[in-house]
């Protein structure tokens, strides 16, 4: 019987093409919408242990951890995708949705976890770097 250990998924299983991903993001995308967020974490936890590490599949596991409410799990999944795809940029720029979404996770798990000093530092970035949700004229 062969299992895996730690974090590593076995020599046999094969990272998933684009599209399958992709059909799997889907899935966990519909079964969170759906309120089966603990299926949802399953599946994107079984496609990163696959081995697929791209940004998508890092943003789903910390959406999953998040609508659980697991709070650590969801900062841990948001610094592994922070490593991956960083959020801090230099100079002027607007953030995308996705890294308002993060910045808005982080937040929000650091508050349910009482380090409100740390909450309060991010939710200041998200404030400042975001957007009033109104069209801007052009």
């Amino acid at each position: 019987m062969s299992r895996v250990v730690g974090r590593h998924p076995p020599a046999s299983a094969a990272a998933p093409t684009r599209r399958e991903r992709d059909f799997l993001l889907l899935n966990i995308f519909v079964l969170a919408q759906h309120g089966y967020f603990a299926r949802a974490r399953t599946l994107a936890d079984a496609l990163h242990l696959m081995g697929d590490t791209a940004t998508e599949v890092l943003f789903a596991r910390a959406i999953a951890r998040f609508l659980m409410q697991d709070w650590a799990d969801t900062l841990r999944a948001l610094e592994e995708l922070d490593h991956a795809d960083p959020i801090e940029r230099f100079g002027a720029y607007r953030p995308t949705l996705h890294q308002r979404m993060r910045r808005y996770m982080k937040a929000r798990s650091l508050f349910a976890l009482n380090l409100h000093d740390s909450a309060g530092d991010t939710l200041e970035a998200y404030l400042r770097h975001g957007t009033s949700g109104l069209e801007e004229p052009e």
